[in-house]
């Protein structure tokens, strides 16, 4: 049995960031890392399954992960001869455009007896990786929440099809799919908001959460769907913003007991709404500051106490969506 609550698996890699100004800082990164990160500063003991070289950036990683209290589980696929990187330009708004230099191979793995496994962004677009990721969520146990988010890269060269053809094989294991706005265009350009939610569903994702950033988050269900509003924040940059997102829902899911709702496929309304409320706050504070550094949990509880959850209104809209084909599903469209 593995010591570890969660096991995250997917890329760590040293995100070289050009700023708007010119300067460039090299910072840690990876969207399966930093949610690794996140769920373990926030108590969960997580592992990471990942590749690392034998050289500067990967001791640099290998710290900042120990930092955390992330747990490395070795791959059984030989480790790259360099670790992974990523170039990061950040425009005006602080908002990153990626391009990477990396390769994804963490041989065949198991999760094991673990309360959460969760994978996305490269790990399940890259060969041989991404075959490897698919083939453990499938057999993947019965009592374990499996987490996926997509956090699509143009940048790797893949085709909309090609990407949206390996979300929706992996979505009828997801009891969590969480994509951005920007995400779910680009997977689907030819379908609204509702058409493309009721498609992952379909598909079979038990929870689908959309975050737009600023403009707070829709969270779906096979008979329920609404939105939320963000908490106001300063934004310095939004790098590591969604996966701080994903690891405080996550967090949120194992801490309240939720996960055997997700497991039955069956969340209630009023725990969506909290798990996500929570998960914006660790958004909120992400933004706040340079870098992918999601909070601690001290620095989440104190948001309990400094009146930022006070701005988090009730859902603005919930709608009813009815069991059966896809168009008596879309409702207003």
């Amino acid at each position: 049995m593995s010591a570890a609550e969660a096991l995250v698996v997917g890329e760590v890699l040293i995100d070289v960031v050009h700023a708007a100004d010119g300067s460039v800082t090299s910072r840690p990164g990876g969207s399966p890392a930093n949610v690794a990160v996140g769920l373990a500063r926030l108590g969960v003991r997580t592992e990471l399954l990942t590749t690392l070289g034998p050289d500067r950036h990967g001791d640099a990683l290998r710290a900042h992960l120990g930092d955390a209290a992330v747990g490395l589980r070795a791959p059984t696929a030989p480790p790259p001869a360099v670790t992974s990187t990523a170039r990061a330009v950040l425009d005006g708004r602080g908002a990153a455009e990626y391009t990477f230099d990396l390769d994804w191979d963490p041989g065949a793995f198991h999760s094991g007896d673990v309360r959460l496994l969760h994978t996305g962004s490269i790990a399940m677009m890259v060969e041989p990786g991404a075959s490897q990721v698919e083939a453990a969520f499938a057999a993947a146990s019965p009592g374990t929440v499996l987490s996926v988010d997509p956090n699509v890269r143009p940048s790797l060269g893949l085709a909309p099809g090609e990407v949206r053809d390996r979300i929706e094989r992996i979505a009828p294991h997801a009891h969590v799919l969480k994509l951005s706005d920007e995400d779910l265009a680009w997977v689907h350009p030819d379908l609204g908001i509702d058409q493309a939610l009721d498609r992952l569903h379909d598909a079979g994702a038990t929870l689908v959460v959309l975050t737009r950033g600023a403009g707070g988050c829709t969270l779906s269900t096979a008979v329920a769907r609404g939105d939320l509003a963000a908490p106001p924040a300063t934004v310095v940059d939004t790098i590591g913003a969604g996966d701080s997102f994903m690891a405080g829902l996550l967090w949120a899911i194992l801490e309240s007991d939720g996960a055997r709702e997700l497991l039955d496929r069956a969340p209630t309304w009023p725990r969506l709404e909290t798990w996500a409320r929570t998960a914006m706050r660790c958004a909120a504070i992400t933004v706040g500051r340079a870098g992918a550094q999601p909070p601690w949990a001290a620095e989440l509880a104190a948001t309990d106490h400094d009146g930022t959850t006070s701005s988090v209104p009730e859902a603005i809209s919930t709608t009813a969506v009815q069991p059966g084909p896809l168009k008596a599903r879309r409702g207003s469209e």
